[in-house]
């Protein structure tokens, strides 16, 4: 299973800033940013096409969690 943090921002510059402060390995298995639209499925819908970015951390099972964790932080 795999569990995500999703950082929700009003500037793209900060959604950049905060997908180059990870590095894949370890727990975290990808990394992704972005402006959120229709098509961004982890942000929820009332986010979309409101002019604001996201940056996206999956993590790796680790065996801690019985069931996949979901953290929505709006910066």
């Amino acid at each position: 299973m795999k569990s995500y943090k999703v950082y929700l921002t009003k500037s793209s510059e900060v959604a950049s800033r905060i997908k180059s402060s990870f590095q894949i390995g370890g727990e975290i298995q990808s990394l992704s940013s972005g402006k959120v639209n229709e098509n961004t499925d982890l942000v929820p819908t009332v986010y979309h096409d409101k002019g604001f970015y996201y940056c996206t951390v999956t993590l790796n099972e680790n065996g801690e969690h019985d069931a996949p964790t979901y953290e929505l932080i709006i910066c």
